[in-house]
This record gives C-alpha cells, structure tokens and sequence, in this order.
C-alpha cells in the first residue's frame, strides 16, 4: 500500500496542470484486444500499463472507443478519431496524423505451418493479415496473392485450411494467442518496430503533451508503470 500511495504521489508531480477541459476520442483497435482492451474503468491488457500512464500523464480527459483496425485509420483522418493506438508507423497514415514516441517495442513475425514448403519469397507465396494491418507494406515485391481477414484467429485458420502460407501480424499480438502455443506453427522475426500512437495532425498541443508524458512515464520504474491501471 505504501508503494502504490508513492507512485500516486510521484504521478500527481508529474502531471501537467491543463486548464482545458474537453475530452478526447481515443480509439483502440478492435483485434489488438488481446494485448490492449477498453474496460469499463479505461484501459487493460499486458501493454495497457504504458499507454495508461502516457493518456494520464498528459493531464487530460479521454472518450474511448472500440473499432475495427481498418475503421480506426479511416476515422482518425476524417477527424472522428483524435488518438489511435495501438498502432506501428505507416506512410499512409502520415499524411493526416503524428506518430507518437514509441510506447512498446515489438517485431513483425511471419508464421506458418511447421511443414509449409513454400519459401517466404516465391512468387506463389500466399499471405494473410488483418483488414488495415501497416505490415502488408512488406509484400509490396512480392507477386504471390495476399488476403485480409477480420480477426487473428481467421488468418492462422487459413494456415491450418491450406488456403494460406503465412500469416503476418506482430510479436505481441501473437504472443498472447491460443495458437501461438501450438506446435505445429513455426514463427520468424521479419523485422523490429516501434509501437505507439498516432495523434491526429490538427492537435499538435495534444501530440506534444503526450510525447512529453510518454517521456516521463519512461522514467518510472517498468514494474510501477504497470500497475498505473
């Protein structure tokens, strides 16, 4: 109890006093629930710690909603979105928001079959993501068909179906599903990313107000951070 009663305290000195007093749309995407979820007391999941800590600590008030990826994007460039997360960094999405300071690190991961024959870069390769996933922009070279689906748990389907070779989608995110403790399914880091927020490009106050609380909040040991929520 003392050590939560220290962190409160050491959280309020951190606080930026902001005399604003309007809300913000936070968006979080629907098929990284495993990971980062909206509750009914704001966010949770194993990386929710960190981004609870950055939204607290920029000292404002938050909306959140749950959407699809695909939908989050779009919604964050009309404007109906004011912060999407949890999201890796994109050229796309660069043109209407800001990328945050990153809030996690992860990897992109290839998975497939243990006995899949088909080499990552055949042209005949098959892939599959979900609807809106920034990391189809690694099969740009590649000639092979890709599909999107609507949930994770479709695209390794689609493995076990035969109707795809592998499946893209980040460490993280596999790493807390049923299936990645399977033995029948091998997984390959492709590449590191960073992993963390786009604030839309008309509230440069809010982008910067919590890239300075994403700093603090990096400063606090890792253990109290998640016990933020």
């Amino acid at each position: 109890m003392g050590r939560l009663l220290a962190l409160a305290a050491m959280l309020c000195t951190l606080l930026p006093a902001h005399g604003e007093n309007r809300s913000y749309r936070v968006g979080v995407g629907q098929e990284f629930s495993n990971v980062v979820a909206v509750g009914e007391n704001g966010l949770y999941g194993p990386i929710a710690g960190a981004y609870s800590c950055i939204l607290d600590g920029a000292g404002y008030r938050y909306d959140f909603v749950t959407l699809p990826l695909a939908r989050l994007v779009h919604e964050l460039e009309l404007g109906r979105i004011d912060v999407g997360l949890p999201l890796v960094q994109d050229p796309v999405r660069d043109r209407f928001a800001v990328f945050g300071d990153t809030v996690v690190k992860s990897s992109y991961l290839r998975i497939s079959l243990s006995a899949n024959k088909v080499r990552p870069h055949e042209d005949k390769a098959r892939y599959v993501y979900v609807r809106g996933f920034a990391g189809k922009a690694l099969l740009r070279d590649l000639e092979g068909p890709t599909f999107e689906v609507s949930e994770w748990q479709q695209a390794i389907a689609m493995l076990r179906l035969g109707r795809a070779d592998y499946v893209l989608i980040t460490e993280k995110t596999y790493g807390t599903l049923a299936e990645s403790k399977q033995g029948d399914l091998t997984a390959e880091k492709v590449r590191d990313l960073d992993v963390a927020y786009y604030v839309r490009n008309t509230l440069p106050e809010l982008a910067r107000s919590l890239n300075q609380a994403s700093d603090r909040c990096r400063q606090l040991p890792e253990q109290s951070v998640s016990q933020v929520r």
